[in-house]
């Protein structure tokens, strides 16, 4: 009898909103051994206090998330500071630091203390972002355990993204792509891959004074323009964290082959040392294509933005572009065949 993997130092779940990510994350939470820190990176951390925690759990909204065992922060409780908030969190790591890939040493010495405070209660540290996908390589870099990206296919995430705006009237999520789109602009390596969307510059911090240009221009902006934004930052955060991945997860893939479930619960019983890590319930929804030609053109000018104006950018990640271009390519013939 083979020996049992041994558990992983840490583990990075990076995966982009209205992906699968929250489901994904709580397979890793409910798995025997884990203390499992939901967006580490998200901004309430800053003044979360212990009587909030029961406020934020998936049935207080129209989440679409699995029932949870727990609230979502839970695993924050007992480093909660009286006055509220995580100890060493800043809100600049919600987004001003997403593309950061530089030292870090504050954002280093938080994870650090949050994987200490797991490892103390012998537990492993599990961390699950939608907040990482553009530093992928600065985790790489920290050398703390290992990371695991997930993705699913662009038009399923935008409409859940876009459904969240119009049915729930929710616009969180589609104005945190072009909260990322106008951090990403203003680096100097980045910002031909945010060239010609017209953004205004990046604002200087999150809270909401700081925050009234860029609401302007969200506000104005109509769906076709925030698909070209959400789009843009798809590709660019696809191409850095699939470059730098030490293991991919295809959501869509998993919701619809209980073969690669199984497959791929086993690849990651073997990478994480987590014996009862259970993939069996993935199930994302699928939506039709796009039923506006301006969508579809949307799309289409994305893959053509890749080897146009973005290659610069895009050739830079050799080992992830032919994955974004066949997954885009795919988008595509099927948002065509379903408007056909």
């Amino acid at each position: 009898m083979s020996p049992s993997p041994r558990p992983a130092k840490a583990i990075f779940l990076h995966s982009g909103f209205r992906s699968g990510s929250t489901w994904f994350w709580h397979r890793f939470r409910e798995a025997g051994g884990t203390h499992a820190y939901y967006e580490p990176f998200h901004e309430l951390l800053a003044s979360l206090t212990i009587a909030a925690l029961p406020r934020y759990g998936a049935q207080q909204w129209a989440s679409g998330h699995p029932g949870l065992n727990a609230p979502y922060f839970s695993e924050y409780g007992a480093l909660l500071r009286p006055q509220g908030g995580v100890p060493l969190y800043d809100t600049r790591f919600a987004a001003e630091a997403y593309y950061e890939t530089g030292p870090e040493e504050a954002q280093a010495r938080y994870i650090r203390a949050l994987a200490d405070h797991a490892r103390q209660a012998g537990k492993v540290p599990v961390f699950g972002f939608c907040r990482s996908l553009g530093r992928v390589p600065w985790f790489r870099a920290l050398g703390e355990g290992v990371n695991i990206v997930t993705w699913r296919n662009p038009w399923d995430q935008w409409v859940s993204c876009r459904d969240q705006a119009m049915v729930q009237q929710n616009w969180y999520f589609l104005f945190r792509f072009v909260l990322f789109a106008s951090f990403g602009a203003r680096d100097p390596h980045l910002a031909p891959f945010f060239a010609g969307l017209g953004l205004p510059p990046a604002p200087d911090g999150i809270a909401t004074p700081q925050l009234a240009g860029l609401l302007a221009y969200f506000d104005a902006a109509g769906l076709e323009t925030l698909l070209g934004i959400f789009l843009r930052v798809y590709m660019l955060d696809m191409l850095i964290a699939l470059d730098r991945a030490d293991h991919v997860v295809d959501l869509d893939a998993l919701s619809a082959d209980p073969e690669q479930r199984r497959a791929a619960a086993a690849g990651l019983r073997g990478l994480t040392g987590l014996a009862d890590l259970s993939l069996e319930d993935c199930a994302l929804p699928r939506h039709g294509g796009p039923r506006e030609a301006a969508e579809l053109a949307r799309l289409d000018a994305a893959l053509s933005f890749l080897a146009g104006a973005g290659a610069s950018v895009a050739e830079q990640y050799p080992r992830a572009l032919p994955q974004l271009v066949q997954r885009l390519t795919d988008c595509l013939r099927r948002s065509r065949l379903a408007g056909a």
